[in-house]
Order: structure tokens, then C-alpha cells, then sequence
């Protein structure tokens, strides 16, 4: 399984590349969301973890890019976030073809594992 993570911090795309890695998982990390819009509009990936809070292009702004490409729809994204959302804004993004599901900050990697293989 193809897993790309999409994250401006570090110390968080390190940390799950190495544990993902070591899960048996095939996983490509950016800390630049705009290398991550390309990526993703050039390779298919089985799954997206994607952080909603980054400078010059958030996770909100990928989301609304791709839509605009026809190509979200084609997507299993997970957001994640250490922020907290707005319920509201997080039911529409969840309704979105494309958006599969979204984790809080600090990942629970256990969690992590059992939503991304099923």
C-alpha cells in the first residue's frame, strides 16, 4: 500500500514514515504542500494523510485544488490536524467525495494502522 503524508512539521513526517516503514507500508513524505499537490496530481497513492494547518498552501487549499482538477473524488484522503476544526467545517469536508476520515494530532499510530487498512 502507496501512503503519502502531507505535513509541515518535521519531526511529525519522520516520525510516520519511519513507523508506517516499519509497518510494511510503501510511504513518501513532503514538509511542502505545494511539492504535495504535484505528487499527488502525477502518482496515485492508496492513501493521503494530509494536515489541514500549513503555510502558503493548507490542507484546505490542496482539498479545494483538487477539486478543481476533477480529481479529488479519485482520492482517499485522511486529514489530520493538532488544531481543533469547527464541527461544521469538519461534517463538510467529511461529506466531500475523496475525504475519508480524519485524525486529531497527536496521531494515535495504532488508530493510525487500523483506518488506513480498512
Amino acid at each position: 500500500m502507496k501512503i503519502f503524508v502531507i505535513d509541515d512539521d518535521q519531526d511529525t513526517t519522520k516520525m510516520l514514515s519511519k513507523f508506517l516503514t516499519e509497518m510494511g507500508f510503501e510511504t513518501t513524505v513532503t514538509n511542502d504542500p505545494t511539492v504535495g499537490l504535484k505528487k499527488i496530481r502525477r502518482e496515485h497513492f492508496d492513501v493521503i494523510l494530509l494536515d489541514i494547518n500549513m503555510p502558503v498552501v493548507n490542507g484546505f487549499g490542496i482539498i479545494e485544488m483538487l477539486a478543481v482538477a476533477d480529481i479529488l473524488k479519485n482520492q482517499n484522503i485522511f486529514i489530520f490536524s493538532g488544531t481543533q476544526i469547527p464541527e461544521i467545517q469538519l461534517k463538510n469536508l467529511l461529506r466531500r467525495d475523496g475525504i475519508t476520515g480524519f485524525l486529531s494530532k497527536p496521531v494515535d499510530l495504532e488508530k493510525l494502522v487500523n483506518v488506513i487498512s480498512n
